[in-house]
């Protein structure tokens, strides 16, 4: 049987080999230039104090001392997933490891869900693409809920195709259950439900009047079941059905970014500075992780948005269009050790002056690895612009193909929600739909290219 599976799925195996190993080389070569530490830092330590508290304290707290306050700032399946590898092991450094193996099980379900969708060398590409872009494997030991995230949340994803594809519900409620795990997992993915109920509704209303409103209540009854848990939890400790508290902080961001776009604040305002000085509070989990003080800061976002309304809109879609075209490889390039790893800000400072001879002056004086970070900024626009390609075709080849919308779809659903977001942690959730696309819009080119040459 087990021989049977190896020789089934040959493909998916050797994309998870492949991208396996090269997380664990970026790994080693990380923890041996920054130490083992390094992939503890950030979200990391909270998520450590999150595991630390539910072993030791049987609590969902974020503070590493006491008084341990109760919180929803994090929701709890990254936590309980890092208790447990604790609980077993004795160690939060092996969680490294284990979450780099599970993170790599998204290269071959990313290759299953482009066979849904598209040919297997495009499946087959793209999951590759997927596994080995440069972000992806830097992401991939850090001690953080995408290492966790990712797989849970495409699997849902391939469990949705298939049900867009059969119509068969035996394929739509484990997804949309997968689908709740992965909010509790990373609460962007909370309102992708709406993507699921909406598409399902049109599906269903082709064969039936009554059925695409039984389904979608079904929908939603099922996502809630899974969530009800930690809502309950949440209003029985903290007093209060959110979600999670971290969406204070969120609205409260955007509201910054407004107002720096309005010239009423300084371009370089720190937005945790600011919510600790509304609030009063003395340190950043104080002010951004307990419930009253996330209302606090919603209240106050929302009124300052409502009054410039439209002037927010524009800027929110400004920079949903700049999300798709951002990279943090500077990042990784630092990391590495990588003399003149700022060159991207430095080339776009001089840019900006029209200062052309300092520009090609900073890129020829600049280091090797440095001039390879350069040549990685054309990675994204390509990207995108190969990726709307493949969009167009697609509409033209069969617009009515809910398939094809439900990737247009995931695609907008994360810039919308997180336009000013961090592009470790959502533009990786666009990962796969877009190098889906892009494979598809070559491999097309290319053959009208040996058509005409024939």
């Amino acid at each position: 049987m087990i021989k049977n599976f190896f020789i089934l799925n040959k493909k998916p195996i050797l994309i998870f080999v492949v991208v396996l190993a090269a997380e664990l080389a970026v790994i080693f070569a990380l923890s041996n230039i920054n130490g083992i530490e390094i992939f503890l830092r950030g979200d990391g330590r909270d998520y450590e104090n999150l595991a630390n508290n539910l072993i030791y304290n049987k609590m969902l707290a974020i503070t590493p001392e006491s008084p341990y306050a109760p919180t929803s700032f994090r929701t709890p399946v990254y936590p309980l997933w890092l208790a447990l590898i604790y609980l077993i092991f004795g160690s939060y450094n092996i969680a490294i490891f284990i979450g780099a193996f599970v993170f790599a099980l998204s290269a071959p379900i990313v290759y299953f869900i482009g066979k849904e969708i598209f040919s297997e060398k495009i499946a087959t590409i793209g999951a590759i693409i997927f596994g080995l872009e440069p972000w992806a494997l830097y992401q991939s030991g850090f001690l953080a809920a995408e290492q966790i995230f990712m797989p849970i949340f495409l699997l849902s994803v391939y469990l949705f195709c298939r049900y867009l594809k059969s119509g068969s519900a035996r394929y739509l409620y484990p997804a949309v259950a997968i689908l709740a795990i992965a909010a509790l997992t990373r609460p962007a993915a909370l309102f992708f439900i709406i993507i699921y109920a909406f598409l399902a509704f049109i599906l269903e209303f082709r064969h039936s009047l009554w059925q695409p409103f039984k389904r979608s209540a079904l929908i939603f009854l099922v996502f809630t079941a899974v969530l009800i848990p930690w809502l309950v939890r949440n209003k029985i400790v903290l007093n209060s059905w959110q979600f999670s508290s971290a969406s204070g902080i969120r609205i409260f961001s955007d509201y910054v970014t407004l107002k720096k776009h309005l010239g009423k604040t300084n371009e370089h305002v720190d937005i945790y500075e600011e919510a600790k000085k509304i609030l009063g509070a003395s340190n950043d989990i104080e002010a951004i992780t307990t419930v009253e003080n996330s209302k606090k800061l919603a209240k106050v976002a929302s009124k300052g948005i409502r009054d410039n309304l439209s002037l927010f809109l524009k800027m929110h879609f400004k920079n949903m269009a700049l999300f798709f075209f951002k990279n943090s490889y500077s990042n990784i390039f630092f990391d590495l050790g990588v003399k003149n790893s700022n060159i991207q800000s430095t080339i776009g400072n001089y840019l900006s002056q029209l200062e052309i001879g300092k520009t090609f002056e900073a890129i020829a004086g600049t280091s090797s690895g440095a001039k390879i970070l350069l040549a990685l900024t054309l990675f994204w626009p390509l990207i995108i612009f190969l990726a709307v390609i493949g969009i167009l075709k697609l509409i033209r080849q069969n617009w009515h193909n809910l398939l094809l919308w439900f990737l247009i779809l995931w695609i907008g659903y994360f810039p919308f929600l997180v336009a000013w977001g961090d592009v470790s942690r959502y533009k990786l959730a666009i990962n796969a739909p877009l190098f889906l696309l892009t494979t598809f819009a070559i491999l097309t080119i290319w053959g009208y290219c040996k058509h005409d040459a024939n």
